[in-house]
This record gives structure tokens, C-alpha cells and sequence, in this order.
């Protein structure tokens, strides 16, 4: 399919933002900011349309890392993650398969180095990859920003640290930086379309099976929130990937219904951490932001053209038969097969992993639980048995190790 990048991109940067909003106190519009910074310096530098576009995607997935670098702790200031050698280490591994026109190696991992040496890795001058330093420039500037300094405030910084940046990327900056437009369109009510305005456009033609390996960048994201979330999307990508094959399903098929088992819980990344690792009863307001992750799953995946059947497998896994389920409430004349079996896999992965507030469950006793929620007419009893059946073999081996452990 000919699949419109920059729809893929913004994705990612409305994912990433509620990532920041999450791990870190005190930021919003974080990599929106970086971006803009750097397409309004590139522009001065009149770089190709297929540059361009490869140093704001770079720019907007600069800290696509977050998530595995700060698991498991409190909120952080952004300084602390700044200082955090992991999240460039991370962020570099995720963005392998992301359809850059001319990937260039370790922009991510050196976004953090100082023109004159003194950085993470001790790179300096052109041995840092232009594009690193064209993010460590627009970082500085928006980390400043995002702690409530004035434009005056900030270029005293960059002068005062100036031997950490190119100069001719700071020269460029201070002359942009005396408008006041610039400014003004760092504000949150600007940035998003200051931004889009900047991004040149991007239509490539790819085979489902080659997105699938970019969606993967969405499915590390949101396993590295959590441990109790970690290989969740990778296994329920692995199971309906086996019973597609079972049911015969073409090639494209297949790998929509991979990706959009990839991407089915990619809302929980707005869902608080502590929230989400909670050992014992959720509150009902706790359940109710649970319960939302589909609706920004939905949110997040709808903006790429082409990705509409995705879209409804990914973002329906918790509707019912019955019309019970959330986000929307659809009932069974609304809810095609995908997405049934979606919603069958989701609950049979959830009951054989480790939560929590419970061990995992043996395939037997998960697949009794399924046909008890069959029978009251929530999901689909036929993929139920098949789940049985087929992914019986597949687990079997996975009991017996539990089986000993108990």
C-alpha cells in the first residue's frame, strides 16, 4: 500500500506525548518542540525535501527511549532523563525499521553529544552525525523552554554553552530566534500545525509485511511501560498470527491483523503506570482510565490512511457480543470476525501471563474462563474452541515449565 509517512509520523508524535506527560513532570510538546526547531534551522539551509523530512522524523522520535529507560521509577524532571545515557542506547535499537529515505547511523544514540567532545561518548565536531547535532541544538532550546524561560533568558544559555553546539547551526538559530513569530509558535495551541506545515510529504509504496516490521516500533513502546505489559503485544501478535494462518487468511491479511495485534493496547500508554502495576482493586475512576486506552488506541491509529481495518481490529478488543464492552459499546451486528478473535486472543494472553495480582493460568484453565464468557454471550464461542485446538499445541510445552514451578 502507498502509505503517507508523515500520517505514520504524526502518530508517533501524539504517542510519544502522552509518554512525556506520563514519565515526566514537567513537559509537554517536548519532541513537537525539538522538530520545530529543527525544521525552521533547516530550512535556512535549504536541504532537500528527503533530508528534511528524515531530520523531523529523527527529531520527533529523539526520545522514542523513554519508556524503557525510566520503567519502574517515580516521575522524572526532564533533566534527569537528559542525563540518562539509556534512553539514547534505547531509542537507537527502536528506530531500526522506521522508513527513513536515507537512515544515517546513530543520530539517536548521539542526539546527546557536545560539538567540543565533552558528551555522553566523547564524539565531537563532524564526528557527530549532522542530524544529531541539529537535536542536541533544538533540545537545549526546548528543554529551557519547557522550565519557563524567556527567549532572551534561553539564547544567554546557548551563547554561555555555545561550544557544545555547531556554530553554524547556532549562527542560523540566533538569527531566527530575534522573531517573535518563532516564539509564538512554540505555544501549544501553535505548535501542531507549525509543525505540519514544515514536514514535507511523504508517500512510499510498502507491502503490509514491511509496516508490520515498522508498527513494531509502536509495540516496543508500549511493552517497555511495564513489566507486568512487557511481550504482551509480541504474544498476542505471535497467536493471531498462527490462527490467521489456520483460517487461511491472503497475505495482506495476515499482516494487517499482526500489526494491528501490535498495536491493540497502544493506548495504555496514556494509562499512569501506577495504575497499571497496581497489585490489588482498582477504584472505579482507575478502571474508567483503564478503560480509555482503547479509545486512544483508536485516536492514534485512525489519523494513518489505510490503516482503517487495523484501526477497528486494534482499537475493538474490548467490546462484547453482548454490546457491554467499552470504549463504544458495540453489540455483535458491529463487530466483525477480526475483531472478535482480537478480543478473544487479548483475554486468552492476559489469563496465561503473569499479573499483579495473580499467577498465570495453565492453557486448560484459561480456556475454561473463555467458554464461560462465550456462554454468556461476550465473545465468539467458535474461536474459542479454536483456541483450544490450535493454540493448545502451541502452549503446551509453556504449562508443563509452569506446571513444575507451582
Amino acid at each position: 500500500m502507498y502509505l503517507n509517512v508523515n500520517e505514520m509520523v504524526s502518530s508517533f508524535s501524539f504517542t510519544l506525548d502522552f509518554v512525556e506527560r506520563d514519565l515526566l513532570k514537567d513537559v509537554t510538546n517536548h519532541t513537537r518542540h525539538v522538530a520545530y526547531i529543527c525544521a525552521r534551522i533547516s530550512q535556512q539551509m535549504n536541504l532537500v525535501k528527503e533530508d528534511a523530512f528524515d531530520l523531523i522524523s529523527y527529531a520527533l522520535l529523539h526520545d522514542n527511549g523513554i519508556t524503557r529507560s525510566l520503567t519502574g521509577k517515580t516521575p522524572a524532571d526532564i533533566i534527569k532523563l537528559e542525563n540518562n545515557l539509556k534512553h539514547c542506547e534505547e531509542g537507537e535499537k527502536n528506530i531500526a525499521y522506521f522508513p527513513f529515505y536515507h537512515p544515517v547511523p546513530n543520530v539517536i544514540l548521539y542526539h546527546h553529544e557536545h560539538y567540543d567532545g565533552s558528551g555522553f561518548f566523547g564524539k565531537k565536531g563532524e564526528e557527530i552525525p549532522l542530524y544529531a547535532r541539529f537535536i542536541a541544538l533544538a533540545n537545549r532550546v526546548a528543554v529551557d523552554y519547557a522550565q519557563g524561560h524567556s527567549p532572551n533568558e534561553i539564547l544567554e544559555f546557548i551563547r554561555t554553552d555555545s561550544s557544545f553546539y555547531d556554530p553554524e547551526l547556532v549562527r542560523i538559530f540566533f538569527r531566527i530566534s530575534q522573531n517573535v513569530e518563532f516564539w509564538m509558535n512554540m505555544q501549544p495551541m501553535f505548535i501542531g500545525d507549525a509543525l505540519n506545515r514544515l514536514i514535507p510529504q511523504a508517500k512510499r509504496n510498502f507491502s503490509f509485511q514491511t509496516i508490520r516490521q515498522i508498527s513494531q516500533l509502536y509495540s516496543r513502546i508500549i511493552d517497555a511501560k511495564s513489566p507486568f505489559t512487557g511481550g504482551h503485544s509480541r504474544g498476542i501478535s505471535q497467536k493471531v498470527g498462527i490462527l490467521s494462518r489456520y483460517y487461511g487468511y491472503d497475505e495482506d491479511t495476515y499482516w494487517k491483523m499482526r500489526i494491528a495485534a501490535d498495536l491493540h493496547d497502544l493506548g495504555k500508554i496514556m494509562v499512569p503506570n501506577e495504575i497499571l502495576d497496581k497489585p490489588g482493586n482498582l477504584t472505579r475512576a482507575e478502571i474508567d482510565v483503564v478503560q480509555a486506552h482503547t479509545f486512544y488506541t483508536r485516536k492514534a491509529l485512525e489519523v494513518v490512511s489505510g490503516f482503517e481495518d487495523i484501526t477497528e481490529w486494534a482499537a475493538n478488543h474490548h467490546e462484547k457480543l453482548n454490546g457491554r464492552g467499552y470504549p463504544i459499546g458495540l453489540g455483535a451486528d458491529q463487530l466483525d470476525f477480526n475483531s472478535r478473535m482480537m478480543a478473544c486472543v487479548d483475554i486468552y494472553q492476559a489469563l496465561t501471563e503473569e499479573r499483579p495480582y495473580r499467577a498465570a493460568l495453565l492453557h486448560e484453565e484459561a480456556v475454561g474462563i473463555l467458554r464461560a464468557m462465550a456462554d454468556q454471550h461476550l465473545i465468539e464461542s467458535s474461536i474459542v474452541e479454536d483456541i483450544y485446538s490450535v493454540l493448545g499445541k502451541v502452549t503446551c510445552e509453556e504449562d508443563l515449565k509452569q506446571q513444575k514451578g507451582r
